[in-house]
């Protein structure tokens, strides 16, 4: 019973993310995989749990745009479904994180299926609109692609919720540790790619060594994050305090 309903409520989070409820507001909401680990690890009795997994996983994302509406990957659709997958199996966040990159890959279809089912939709309100029939065009707006994504958000998401535990617990059994240590590695560099995207992003590329030195600080002293949150402020006030006296001394020349 408890699966079902996990597999439900990870099905119900990508289906309101899909239909963007609340905008931006509940868009992000729902999008972020910290959400989807969450609520997971509610449903299992295991919030700390599920909110380290949805938070590694987030960590991915944080520098991925969708420039006019293209996404390069479904971060919502990883969060929903290898958060409970790995809570359900005790696998790691670094291992995690390794399974949602095809796993968010692969959401990109359902995302693109999805729109070209939807511009029916369209056509269709185009044609209420001239008509003025208001009802027609909320059907067309609300109606039918909530309808829709029941089919391409929700049920894919529930069948691999439901499904992808046994398969993955079997797939684990065989994987050699030296294959899963790799994957812990690897998975480990990867919120380290994230930062760094969205740093290129912004156009602060310079600021790449910084993150470098935090990422390996953090692997080689096993600091927690909280030190380093601090030791991070203290480094960013120096380089601002830096800038500022230098600005200050080219004012004076």
């Amino acid at each position: 019973m408890k699966l079902f309903l996990l597999a439900f409520v990870m099905g119900l989070c990508n289906w309101m993310h899909k239909m963007e409820i609340g905008y931006n507001t509940g868009y992000s909401i729902f999008e972020s995989p910290v959400t989807s680990g969450v609520l997971a690890g509610l449903v299992l009795g295991k919030p700390i749990e599920g909110l380290m997994i949805g938070g590694t996983i987030q960590l991915i994302y944080v520098g991925v745009i969708a420039p006019g509406g293209n996404f390069p990957t479904d971060s919502a659709i990883a969060g929903a479904c290898v958060a409970p997958i790995a809570l359900m199996t005790g696998m790691k966040p670094s291992v995690a994180v390794t399974l949602a990159v095809p796993v968010g890959l692969l959401g990109v279809f359902l995302i693109n299926l999805r729109k070209t089912l939807a511009i029916r939709f369209a056509h269709s309100a185009d044609k209420y609109a001239q008509e003025a029939d208001t009802k027609g065009i909320f059907r067309c707006a609300v109606i039918y692609p909530a309808l829709l994504n029941i089919l391409v958000a929700f049920l894919p998401v529930f069948i691999v919720v439901i499904f992808g535990t046994s398969v993955v617990n079997i797939i684990l059994k065989y994987i050699p540790d030296v294959v899963m240590h790799g994957l812990e590695v690897s998975g480990g560099m990867l919120p380290a790619l994230g930062f760094a995207l969205i740093i290129h992003m912004i156009g602060k590329s310079q600021y790449i060594p910084f993150m470098l030195i935090g990422f390996f600080l953090c692997q080689m002293t096993g600091w927690s994050n909280l030190i380093l949150g601090v030791f991070g402020v203290c480094i960013a006030m120096i380089v601002i305090m830096l800038k500022r006296e230098n600005n200050g001394e080219g004012d004076e020349a």
